[in-house]
Formats: structure tokens, sequence, C-alpha cells
């Protein structure tokens, strides 16, 4: 075989290259910190490692979730709590106002402090979201929810839904709680209908809050009463005279078409007592007849509402507490969903790690090789290009 000097030329320039390429490869390994700079390094491993990466990316948008469900969550519990101390307020103004002792003007005065009180729940009602929304609208984010005063009442203008986030890759978690379930889907006293006194009572009888002890028809009742001694009982709905009659004996039930209710104290002739169903209430409506009955009513009238007024904000506080247990409970739940996906990424970030980083013990004894080897063959190039015929004619 007859080597040419081009042959020689070629051959050095290849070897020259390859080293030098193998070199720059490593010194690219060892300025990233990678093993695996390009697809073509290690094809099962980049593989793996998109993977790995991909799922890593899906984690940290559940992180981002995960902070916006918290901040969402923390709000509602806030709002929540502030209408849970605006109820107890509430409650401790109708213990005064059951004192028999104060005026008309006293009482009064605490009517324009309990419609101030209305004002401030309907602007906790109305509050809104870290993003602008209204934060108890349901999924009507950009229509507000309660509307309306204490004169003309409050309606609910939102929808039942409850807003959401995914946190994880198997869990999607409510972030918030319709204005309905908090403020106006309160079950009634007994869950079926709510008693009251006639406005123009003048007796000293209060009437409870009655149960169901049958098959309760729905129908709207009143008991009149005839005389100190004696009542009637009339189907309101129904109509016609009255379906029982007897004798009134203080704090004794007076039971009829399923229900049972008790009257206690002395009631005049033409007292009434109203039965009207029911099984819900909301809060607005307890407050603005509350503010009703402190402004027009006094003596027995006075001391029914205000023992109804009493017994339906226990329910409204007892409705509140509940939502913020669960508020309480989900914002629980994103804190461990948290933890486990902090504890995810470290296992995420470990794999890539292992399947694409460097070795740098094992690059620095490679570099050094891969450099000598680069040294030899220039030093081999240069010795075999400059090789004549010349160099040995005398």
């Amino acid at each position: 075989m007859r080597v040419s000097t081009g042959m020689i030329f070629e051959n050095g320039t290849t070897q020259f290259q390859n080293r030098a390429g193998d070199l720059l490869k490593l010194q690219q390994q060892v300025s990233t910190g990678r093993r695996v700079v390009a697809p073509s390094d290690d094809p099962i491993a980049a593989s793996s490692s998109l993977i790995v990466q991909q799922a890593k990316s899906m984690n940290a948008q559940w992180a981002t979730n995960r902070g916006s469900a918290t901040d969402s969550l923390q709000i509602v519990e806030s709002k929540l709590s502030g209408v849970s101390d605006l109820i107890v307020y509430l409650k401790e103004k109708a213990i005064q106002a059951g004192n028999g002792a104060l005026s008309p003007v006293d009482r009064k005065s605490i009517a324009v402090d309990v419609r101030a009180r209305f004002d401030a729940l309907v602007g906790l009602a109305n509050s809104n979201d870290p993003q602008g929304g209204y934060l108890f609208a349901g999924f009507q984010t950009d229509t507000q929810p309660f509307v309306g005063n204490i004169a003309s009442g409050v309606q609910y203008q939102g929808d039942q839904g409850s807003r959401s986030l995914q946190i994880s890759d198997s869990r999607v978690i409510p972030v918030s709680n319709s204005g309905n379930e908090v403020f106006m889907d309160i079950p009634n006293l007994n869950g079926a209908f709510h008693t009251s006194a006639g406005a123009t009572n003048t007796g000293a009888a209060v009437i409870d809050d009655g149960s169901v002890v049958g098959a309760y028809s729905g129908n709207q009742y009143r008991i009149d009463f005839t005389g100190p001694g004696s009542y009637d009982v009339y189907d309101v709905t129904a109509g016609g005279g009255p379906i029982s009659s007897g004798s009134y004996v203080s704090g004794t039930s007076i039971a009829f078409a399923g229900i049972q209710v008790s009257v206690s104290g002395t009631p005049a002739a033409g007292d009434t007592f109203s039965i009207d169903p029911g099984g819900y209430t909301d809060i607005f409506s307890t407050i603005q007849t509350f503010v009703g009955a402190l402004e027009n009513t006094s003596g027995a009238a006075l001391n029914t509402q205000v023992n109804q007024t009493l017994g339906k904000l226990d329910k409204a506080l007892d409705n509140v507490l509940r939502v913020t247990a669960s508020v309480g409970s989900r914002v629980n739940e994103v804190q461990a969903a948290e933890s486990v996906g902090s504890q995810a990424d470290l296992q995420y970030a470990t794999t890539i790690s292992r399947l694409t980083d460097l070795d740098y013990a094992q690059a620095s004894s490679d570099v050094t090789q891969k450099t000598a080897a680069l040294q030899a063959a220039q030093q081999a190039f240069v010795k075999t290009t400059g090789l004549s015929l010349f160099n040995y004619i005398g």
C-alpha cells in the first residue's frame, strides 16, 4: 500500500479532530454539570429524564394551585370568623333586649345598633376574593351575591356552586362556599315550621319553638285564645272553622295535626299565635324580624320574638361554625398535600440528577486523559508531516 503525503495529512487531521471533539464534549459536560447534554449522549437516560421532568413540572403547577387554594381558603376562614363574631354580638343584644326593665327608648337604641350590624353582615357576605370576584357568589363571581337592605329584605343573587382547584394529580378541592349555604340555607328551630306571637297580643303568654310529633302536612296554623283559659286552633291554609279546641293550662303542650307547641304565661282574650311552614330560614330575615320586634312590640310578643331570635341565631352560628370547620379541614388537607408535593419534587430532582448529572471525579480524570491524547495527536501530526526525503539527501 502506498502512503502518500496527502493521506498522511488527512489521517493526521482526522485524528486531531476526533481527539479535539472528545475533549470539547467533556468540557461541555463539565461546564453544564450534566453527563447527558444531548439525547444522543444517552438516549435511554435522556428519555427517562424527560418523563420525570414532565412529572416535576406538573408538580410545580400543583404547588402553584396549592398556594392559590390556601390564599382563598384563608380569606374565607377570615370572613367566616368575622361573621361568627357578629352573630355572637347580636346574641348579646338579644339577651339584653329581653330585659323587661328596658323602656321603649332603650329597645329602639338597641335596634339602631342591630341595624348597623345588619349592614356589616351584608358587607361581609359581599366580600371579595384575591382575584377581585365575590367570595360567596358561587360560580357567578362577577355578580354581587346579596342585594337589599333591612327594610326590603336581602335576596341572594348567586348560585349554589363551589369553585375548586386541583392541588395534586388525584385531588380537586373546593376553595369557596356559596352564600346560600353560609347565610341563607339555615335550618329552622325544628326543621319544619316556626312559631310567632301576634303583634297585637296584649297578654303575657309566650310560645316555644314547637316540634313535629306526627304527619305534619306543611299547612299554616293559628292558635286563637278566646279567653285566658281556652283556645281554638285553625288551619289557615285549608280555611274553615276550628280544627281543635281545648282548655289552656300554662306550660301544657298543645298538639294538633302532627305538631306540638307549648304556650306559657297568661294570655288575653284575642291573643293569637301562628305556626308557619318552612324548614329553613336565613340570618338576614332573622335580624330583620328582631329589629321590627324591638321597634314595634313589647311584652309577651317581644319576649317570644327574643326567644326565637336567640334560637335562630344559635342555628345560624352553628351553621357558620360548621362551614368554618369544613374550610379549616380543607386548609389542613392543602398543607398535607404541600408536604407530599415537596417530597415528590425532591425525589424527582434526585432521579433527574441520577440519570443526567455528571460524575465530576470521573470527568476530571477523563479530561486529563483526553487532553494528553490530543497533545499526543498534535505532536504525532507535526512529526509525521515533517517527514521528507530531502532530510536524507546529503
